[in-house]
């Protein structure tokens, strides 16, 4: 059985490429070049990957194809597929063509919210639970700001497309 390990996340991308390698692949060095020879020769744009996920040790490339004959909002469009089944590609392209013979397709964006949940069980009287929410409710919000902004941080897009 593999060894658990604690505080995976606050490992190097190195750190985390040996761990797995020497709990998981009996520390085969062809494991390792495989993850390796999947990086972007272009360390900027390997730094980009790395950004996009927790815990990024190698890329994973599927086919990119593209469906065209996307008539969306009296606009051309081309959406990028990254796929391996060639069959959903081309169903995209002929459902393009389809609709665009018809007048396309039409969207709206509705809002721009996220909203966030928990869900938990609670056999109580609905209005002691409130109660005690409103109460707590500040404080909560107060320590769970600074895990919202640390994944802010974290998410590129969000540092470059803020709107507030």
């Amino acid at each position: 059985m593999a060894n658990s390990v604690s505080g995976f996340s606050k490992f190097t991308k190195a750190e985390k490429i040996d761990w797995l390698i020497s709990n998981h692949f009996q520390n085969n060095p062809k494991a390792k070049a495989n993850l390796e020879r999947y990086w972007n020769s272009d360390d900027s744009l390997q730094k980009l990957h790395d950004e996009f996920t927790e815990n990024t040790i190698s890329n994973f490339y599927l086919p990119f194809g593209i469906a065209p004959n996307f008539l969306i909002n009296g606009k051309m469009y081309v959406i990028p597929m990254a796929i391996e089944e060639s069959s959903v590609v081309a169903a995209a392209s002929n459902a393009a063509k389809f609709w665009m013979e018809r007048g396309g397709f039409t969207a709206e964006v509705l809002s721009t919210t996220k909203v966030g949940q928990v869900h938990f069980m609670y056999q109580g009287e609905y209005s002691e639970l409130e109660a005690i929410f409103n109460t707590i409710k500040p404080q909560l919000f107060e320590q769970t700001k600074k895990h919202h902004q640390k994944y802010a941080e974290k998410r590129w897009w969000d540092s470059r497309h803020q709107t507030r």
